[in-house]
């Protein structure tokens, strides 16, 4: 599964995830097409269980609550 996170004109950026045998593989992936040879770079990778990434969501979800409710 991927998703692109940020696109602009001249910069994209995605995530992608796999399942593997050893868990759950999560990419950051940038890419620039503008630029002469445009090419995907892996900026982040690894390799996590599904505990690992239901604690990150978890992560995500407060920040975005605790910022959604300052803002209001």
């Amino acid at each position: 599964m991927r998703s692109t996170i940020q696109a602009t004109a001249a910069y994209e950026l995605s995530a992608e995830i796999t399942d593997t045998g050893y868990g759950h593989h999560l990419r950051l992936i940038s890419l620039v097409p503008v630029a002469r040879n445009p090419e995907e770079q892996v900026r982040f990778q690894g390799t996590f269980s599904r505990q690992e990434l239901a604690g990150l969501r978890e992560l995500l979800d407060h920040y975005l609550a605790a910022s959604l409710g300052d803002s209001a």
